[in-house]
């Protein structure tokens, strides 16, 4: 990139490829002394030079597919994604069938939700995101279900959209630009004292917003780890890997351990991966674009899991859970990819 800037190299296709190799992981960013914020640089340089080389790995029908998600009408997918489950034409032998889960929940989400727990602790918003409403909305109904019974009254701003990551990562400024200021005003409410993130991918994005919003952001686990302490879970006599997703692990989260808010679930044997453990390949649109790559890097992330199989396997970004579960299903290992939160308000004891 600084080649390019001071004129030493030309832009292509070759130089475009090399650069959009790289997962914006940060991994790098997480260790370097220097604190070079190599996402940003990446993502000023592909917003320069996108409509000057021609290279797009995805097909028409994903393109079109990624532009709807992040769209005004992904609700319109969500109703498709439906459809195309209750018709069957899920059973089929399609690749992309991996990516879903067995049923996908329409349950329709509520303007607000009341606090159910015995203090009242005040008011939070929830962070939806494209394809969590689409693909995952189990999540954020146990998200929702786990902090009303920390004490929160939660509220789901209507006119909130996609957080714009995928449209960053991939050179449209602009359009991320917008859906920035779009989230700033929806989530704008001084009685949210804070914005709740269910998939790490989205919170990363919307903390790196120039605008208010971005001080509000914080993944749910982070935010529900000081309450669990008040609550009862029951005992679960079954085991779980832990992912912990890139944008968690180098940018997001505030330090919290995952499995130390697990450990509330009596019975239940939590298997990490090592410290050393790299991306699972998803990263955005990445996975779509560098299937290769991406598959490759899946693989290698669950050799362990495959050696010493579980019933669960926990991860807090949809993308990565998507990828997972897609490499899983392939390779004929039945075991379930859930969002931790989906397994705390699992065992959640409430009162009758």
């Amino acid at each position: 990139m600084q080649g390019w800037s001071e004129g030493k190299l030309e832009l292509s296709i070759t130089l475009n490829d090399h650069i959009n190799n790289c997962l914006s992981c940060g991994a790098c960013e997480a260790m370097c002394p220097a604190q070079v914020p190599y996402t940003r640089l990446l993502n000023d340089f592909r917003a320069e030079t996108v409509s000057n080389t021609t290279n797009n790995k995805l097909s028409t029908l994903e393109a079109l597919a990624l532009n709807t998600l992040t769209g005004t009408h992904h609700k319109t997918m969500g109703l498709l994604v439906s459809l195309y489950q209750t018709t069957g034409l899920s059973k089929l032998p399609i690749p992309s069938n991996n990516y879903l889960p067995d049923k996908a929940n329409q349950q329709r989400l509520l303007d607000s939700y009341p606090a159910l727990g015995p203090t009242k602790r005040g008011q939070v918003a929830l962070f939806t995101g494209c394809a969590s409403e689409v693909f995952d909305k189990k999540t954020l109904h146990d998200a929702i279900f786990m902090l009303q019974h920390c004490g929160f009254d939660v509220s789901i701003p209507a006119k909130q959209g996609c957080c714009g990551a995928i449209d960053l990562h991939a050179g449209q400024k602009a359009k991320a630009t917008k859906l920035a200021q779009q989230n700033n005003s929806a989530f704008s409410s001084a009685t949210n004292t804070a914005i709740i993130t269910v998939a790490s991918g989205c919170g990363s994005s919307l903390a790196q917003y120039d605008n208010p919003l971005a001080k509000k952001v914080i993944d749910i686990s982070d935010f529900i780890a000081p309450y669990l302490t008040e609550l009862s879970f029951t005992k679960l006599s079954s085991s779980a890997w832990l992912h912990t997703p890139c944008t968690l692990k180098n940018s997001l989260s505030k330090g919290v351990d995952i499995s130390t808010l697990l450990s509330h679930i009596d019975g239940l044997q939590i298997n990490t991966f090592d410290d050393s453990q790299a991306c699972c390949g998803a990263a955005g649109s990445y996975m779509l674009e560098h299937p290769e790559t991406a598959n490759l890097l899946r693989e290698q992330l669950l050799k362990p899991v495959k050696q010493q199989t579980t019933q669960y396997l926990l991860s807090s970004n949809i993308g990565c859970a998507m990828h997972i579960r897609a490499g899983l299903k392939q390779d004929g290992f039945n075991i379930e990819v859930l969002h931790p939160v989906s397994l705390l308000a699992q065992q959640l004891k409430v009162a009758l």
